[in-house]
């Protein structure tokens, strides 16, 4: 620099005539303001500021005014998060002013999220490695609360709303959930396992608690599969869509989360096995194979499939004792895939095949590479692999990757068959009276 810190200062330290601030005092208050707020996203905080700053001096204003109301969510959202990164500190005791005890961590398993992020990544999939490490956060915040319980968490993916976006935790609890109440005719929820078998937590804001999402009954995944429309981001909206959807947004979603876990959740073949009463366990003698010579006929569903009854389990309603047995539906005699079917085996979507594989290189012989397969069924569901790690995550719009079908209206009801208007038998009208001064005329004879 040709001038001297002394020069810079003078010239910074000028005051105008038009406003008869300083460009020294307005950079002092902008990075004060900044150092108060210790926001991660400390250049958006920048942006703001400077925003805020150029609209005081077009309207001749003076001190700095954060903006109010919508404009002030971003602000308030990047505060949350902040907070993400700072030790949590004790409650205060208003009576005493002394740190009030807290219940110690909880203890959970998760996997590997961070090095998960940095394979997404290399296959042009994922959030990107700053979010991912909002999302680890806020993962451990969930896993380490003593009210969630939690035993194990896992980051399901994203899904894109209108108005907000949802942030998906897949977790198992430390207590079982208590078992719904069976209604006669109605095919009864899973309790703990099929599509129930895990508990979801989501959040449109990462520095925001979770909250935890209903389980899913039969009916409302039925429902679901009629209706394809975007989320608004409030869980307490309702969900205008024919035919009509039992449920809010909160039901919905978690409807779009099970068919999703259910068909998109994967593992590399022979990584998990059977065990007794054939509950999927890991293989101890699983050996993993080279990530450059797996391809779609790599890999296997994780999880059960969801059947048309709306179950991973077939519901056959119980027979009373001295009763014949009905013949069953269609729905109740379904058989469906098996446990750990491989995903060479889906369904094709038209000439297109269901997955489609995924690799960080195409060129041979390059170390580390990654590879990995993503879903033609539900764009945006991707696994991937490096060889001795393997993540599932899913970013999209929660919709089928499929053209949309409308429900048809029901049938109109047949036309009336009766007369409209029923036979009235009307009777003869009363004879005329003879004017004022006529005679009556006589009754003629028979």
């Amino acid at each position: 620099m040709s001038q001297s810190y002394g020069e810079a200062l003078a010239f910074l330290q000028k005051t105008s005539t038009e406003t008869g601030n300083t460009a020294f005092d307005q950079i002092v208050d902008v990075v004060g303001e900044i150092l108060e707020n210790r926001s991660a996203d400390s250049a958006d905080l920048l942006e703001t500021l400077l925003l805020a700053k150029k609209t005081a001096f077009e309207h001749g204003g003076g001190p700095i005014a954060l903006p109010e109301g919508e404009a002030a969510k971003p602000l308030d959202e990047a505060q949350k998060l902040s907070e993400l990164y700072l030790a949590p500190e004790p409650p205060i005791n208003p009576e005493t002013g002394e740190a009030e005890p807290v219940d110690p961590p909880n203890e959970f398993e998760t996997e590997d999220l961070m090095s998960g992020a940095a394979l997404l990544e290399s296959v042009g999939c994922g959030l990107g490695t700053k979010e991912m490490y909002n999302v680890m956060l806020a993962l451990k915040a969930l896993g380490e609360d003593p009210t969630a319980k939690v035993a194990t968490v896992r980051f399901f993916g994203k899904f894109f709303g209108i108005n907000a976006d949802y942030y998906v935790f897949e977790t198992t609890l430390k207590e079982a959930s208590a078992a719904a109440e069976e209604m006669e005719g109605v095919v009864p929820a899973e309790v703990g396992t099929g599509a129930n078998g895990f508990v979801y937590f989501v959040t449109t804001n990462l520095g925001d608690p979770c909250i935890k999402l209903p389980d899913i009954t039969p009916q409302q995944i039925k429902d679901s599969r009629y209706i394809k429309k975007y989320l608004t981001g409030d869980l307490g909206a309702e969900v205008s869509a024919y035919p009509t959807y039992p449920g809010k947004e909160a039901v919905y979603l978690r409807a779009q989360i099970a068919r999703i876990a259910a068909t998109t959740t994967l593992c590399p073949s022979g990584c998990f096995k059977l065990g007794e009463d054939d509950v999927v366990e890991k293989n101890e003698e699983y050996v993993p194979a080279a990530a450059s010579a797996m391809d779609v006929s790599s890999w296997c569903h994780r999880y059960p499939h969801i059947k048309k009854q709306g179950r991973c389990t077939v519901y056959v309603p119980e027979v009373p004792e001295g009763e014949e047995a009905p013949e069953p539906t269609e729905e109740e005699s379904e058989v469906g895939p098996p446990l750990l079917a491989a995903i060479s085996e889906d369904e094709p979507i038209g000439e297109t095949g269901a997955w489609t594989a995924v690799t960080s290189s195409q060129v041979p012989g390059i170390k580390h590479t990654v590879s990995g397969v993503r879903s033609n069924l539900w764009p945006g569901a991707v696994t991937v692999t490096n060889g001795a790690l393997f993540i599932n995550v899913y970013v999209g719009f929660g919709a089928k990757g499929t053209p949309y079908v409308p429900l048809h209206a029901p049938v109109p009801m047949k036309e009336y068959d009766a007369d409209l208007v029923e036979s009235i038998e009307i009777p003869d009208p009363p004879p005329e009276e003879p004017a004022e001064g006529e005679e009556e005329a006589p009754a003629e004879e028979e």
